[in-house]
């Protein structure tokens, strides 16, 4: 027996469910950003100063399923998902995000996306994601639970992160069906409402099939994401280091570079790069740890050397990154 998680929203059609236009002024992007975190699993996405931060929501559950619309009128918003926020969740999903308007770039297993109107693409939501908002941005997220979507398409890992264009055949009738969805879901019957999203779940599986089959891949690429999600889960380790990845996988250290030739980068660079990246989450994140607590909780072995690390790569030491004193570039490679 179909069973309601939440109750269905009514009044879908009003673009002013859940805006920040009723929360006070300095306190709006707060609000939308626990919103995304409510909808979206847990993400770590960083702080903005502004004072009005025009943007709608809204959302329905229904027995595991979940459809969410949002808005975000500023650009550059960015988010991030690891390792610390994966474990707080208890449910695993796979969440397919077509963008009506704007924009978004995401970063999935070190592979760069970017949506434009009329694209999506699938996300497992137990894999690490980073992704920063253009401006005007209109998004629309249909999330299933991963075991129902595996059912239907056993190789569903092959289409995580492939872009698809809604331009015609299964991938323009599956948008169409999403849209009319988005708009209508708040006043399905809740009788009706499993019948629905099961038939949405269908289409989903037959375009992803049909459109987006991907090319074959040889056992080399699917060895380097192994490889990176073995990085991703044992970054704590302060042993994690290019012998040991190899040694996981039973290949040799010279296998593995070759193997991360093809991401443009090297295993020792790859493992660095992921512990800047969750040290200076943390040095927002976590404001009661010290900064040799957070260099040491990423496989640090020593706040010195992780000081002159992370200052290389970004330009400003831990204590100058958590005081917020300038608006930082990228990782430095």
């Amino acid at each position: 027996m179909t069973t309601l998680s939440l109750p269905l929203v009514h009044g879908w059609q009003d673009p002013d469910v859940w805006s920040t236009g009723t929360v006070a002024p300095g306190k709006q992007f707060e609000c939308w950003r626990a919103f995304v975190v409510d909808a979206h699993m847990r993400w770590d996405i960083r702080p903005i100063r502004c004072d009005r931060f025009p943007a709608y929501m809204r959302q329905g559950r229904f027995d595991g399923y979940r459809v969410t619309h949002l808005t975000a009128r500023h650009g550059g918003i960015v988010g991030r998902r690891g390792p610390q926020e994966i474990a707080l969740d208890d449910e695993a999903f796979f969440n397919l995000i077509y963008i009506a308007e704007g924009s978004i770039s995401l970063t999935m297993g070190g592979q760069d996306i970017v949506l434009t109107p009329g694209q999506f693409t699938l996300w497992d939501t137990t894999r690490a994601m980073r992704f920063v908002t253009g401006e005007n941005l209109r998004q629309i997220t249909f999330a299933v639970p991963q075991m129902a979507l595996r059912r239907l398409l056993p190789r569903v890992d092959d289409h995580v992160g492939q872009p698809i264009d809604a331009a015609a055949d299964v991938s323009r009738l599956f948008v169409n069906h999403l849209l009319t969805l988005d708009a209508t879901f708040g006043e399905l019957p809740q009788a009706a409402a499993g019948h629905v999203l099961r038939a949405t779940l269908e289409l989903l599986a037959a375009t992803l099939s049909a459109k987006n089959s991907p090319e074959p891949r040889d056992g080399s690429q699917l060895l380097l994401r192994q490889a990176m999600n073995y990085v991703e889960q044992h970054l704590g380790e302060p042993t994690l280091d290019t012998r040991a990845v190899a040694r996981a996988y039973d290949i040799s250290e010279r296998h593995l570079h070759r193997l991360f030739e093809k991401a443009d980068t090297t295993p020792a660079a790859w493992i660095r790069r992921q512990r800047l990246e969750r040290c200076r989450n943390d040095l927002h994140g976590s404001p009661r740890a010290s900064i040799t607590e957070i260099a040491y909780r990423w496989g640090f072995r020593d706040s010195g050397t992780f000081s002159k690390i992370f200052r290389k790569a970004f330009g400003l030491t831990p204590r100058e990154e958590r005081a917020g004193l300038v608006e930082k570039p990228g990782l430095k490679e």
